[in-house]
């Protein structure tokens, strides 16, 4: 048994290991406090970065829109009104205050402005950086690029009713502003302005959709192809035929925005391209070379019109080259790529690694004269962009009755008063439409085409162009040939975060 002194040590000892366990508890506890305290300011910290970082994106976005909106308002401003800096950064432009609705200032942006590539691009580059007032070191970089839609944006684009007969292959969009038969194969979409119209061709039906197809005739006409008014029917797919679909009504695009072009296409010509003044004979004759050099003849005579057998029915122009002399041999494609041509004028050859854009307007620019012919190939040696040539004619873009049996185009073509496409020449009349030449085997154009009137290279009596390839060249969305008319304003086409 323990006597009194030996149970007084014992206590003793005893609530100094209590106090042990004490401090020792209390020391965890405050640890554990702390580490909570540190892990919830450290979480604070990080809250308030991510919202950081949030408004950040939210201020480069808002910088991106901005600019957007002021290259709608000016298509040439690529330095926001500032003093412009060249290559390599084109930047930056501020930076600028950002405000918040009640207009505080929450943030800043700065701007880096790279222009479209000479002679053709529509392509501005915007990079936006934005960061939020109380968090200058956290910043977001949103990386844009907008362009314009150019005239090329369609593989053919026409203001009249269109007729694409079986044996036409097409793998870009068509729009018309009136009606659309198709029976060939269409890769992309078919639209048009017109909700219903009265197809001129054969053979005759009720009134039938805006787009619309007569390939399942056999013997008997489709009635789901005929519209019934303000509501119609869903027309059908046809996926043989519209493999991307049709849609109508769509909104139309006007030839009319063409006519202020053209008298900035000549003042630009006059700057630092070249115009050619009317040759006093049939034009000029313009062949392409591989060596960024240009060739240029007068037409001193032409082969004759070619006689219908059928009297009473107009003559049409063949458009062959007799004679010509030299006007200049081995000139330098302008520094801006326009040739304005005031007369008619013959083309062809090949290009590598050039861009260039012809225009045929005989004065007064608003009128229906000019045309251009091409009866051998125009083409490119790269199918990459690099290459773009535009042809713009004030009336037509005519195919010659002597044309290549296979002839090849590369290019975006315009007919703004007129039709792109073949005259019609029988094969009735040997001695005078030269029936070796009426019937052609193939034309491929790799481009795009606008005509106001009624495009065709073939006619229902076998002759003319028996395939008719037309190849959309995407690249001229918005990498067009120099200077060529563009629709619509800047769009979005591409949007990166960094």
């Amino acid at each position: 048994m323990l006597n009194k002194q030996q149970k007084i040590i014992l206590l003793a000892d005893n609530s100094g290991a209590m106090l042990v366990i004490a401090l020792v508890a209390a020391g965890l506890f405050l640890v554990i406090l702390l580490g909570s305290i540190g892990l919830a300011l450290l979480q604070q910290k990080l809250n308030l970065q991510k919202v950081a970082a949030a408004q950040a994106f939210h201020i480069a976005e808002a910088g991106a829109n901005y600019y957007r909106w002021v290259l709608y308002h000016d298509n040439n401003e690529y330095c926001n009104g500032e003093a412009c800096v060249g290559s390599p950064d084109y930047g930056p432009y501020g930076p600028y205050s950002y405000m918040d609705d009640s207009g505080a200032i929450t943030g800043y942006y700065e701007l880096y402005i790279t222009p479209p590539l000479a002679n053709g691009s529509t392509i501005v580059n915007i990079k936006s950086i934005g960061w939020s007032s109380d968090y200058s070191g956290i910043k977001k970089t949103i990386e844009v690029q907008c362009g314009i839609p150019a005239w090329s944006s369609f593989s053919t684009l026409a203001n009249a009713h269109i007729r694409f007969g079986l044996g036409t292959e097409v793998w870009g969009p068509i729009h018309s502003n009136a009606g659309i038969r198709f029976d060939g194969i269409a890769h992309n979409l078919v639209t048009s302005a017109l909700l219903e119209y009265d197809d001129p061709d054969p053979p005759s039906h009720p009134t039938e959709f805006g787009v619309h197809t007569h390939v399942y005739e056999v013997g008997n006409y489709d009635p789901n192809e005929v519209s019934t008014g303000a509501n119609p029917p869903s027309p059908p797919n046809y996926p043989a035929v519209f493999q991307a679909g049709r849609k109508f009504p769509v909104p139309i695009i006007s030839f009319d925005l063409l006519d202020n072009y053209v008298n900035e296409a000549l003042a630009l010509a006059g700057q630092s391209g070249i115009v050619l003044e009317a040759s006093g004979d049939e034009g000029y004759h313009i062949i392409f070379k591989t060596n960024d050099t240009i060739d240029i003849y007068i037409v001193e005579n032409i082969t004759p019109q070619c006689k219908y057998f059928n009297p009473g029915i107009q003559k049409s122009d063949t458009d062959g080259i007799v004679s010509e002399s030299v006007y200049l041999l081995a000139t330098s494609t302008p520094p801006n790529g326009l040739i304005f041509v005031k007369d008619n004028v013959w083309v062809e050859g090949q290009i590598d690694g050039n861009r260039v854009t012809v225009l045929a307007f005989i004065e007064p620019l608003g009128g229906s004269v000019s045309d251009i012919i091409i009866n051998n190939d125009l083409t490119y040696t790269n199918y990459d962009g690099t290459d773009a040539i535009g042809l713009i004619a004030q009336r037509n873009i005519n195919i010659g009755l002597f044309s290549d049996d296979n002839l090849q185009i590369d290019a975006g073509l315009i007919a703004k008063q007129g039709r792109i496409g073949r005259n019609y020449f029988p094969c009735t009349d040997a001695n005078d439409c030269s029936s070796a030449y009426c019937s052609r085997n193939t034309i491929t154009i790799y481009g795009s085409l606008a005509t106001r009137d009624r495009y065709g290279f073939a006619y229902t009596d076998g002759t003319g162009y028996q395939n008719r390839l037309l190849n959309y060249d995407n690249h001229l969305t918005y990498s067009p040939p120099p200077h060529y008319p563009s629709t619509g304003e800047y769009t979005f086409i591409s949007w990166n975060e960094k």
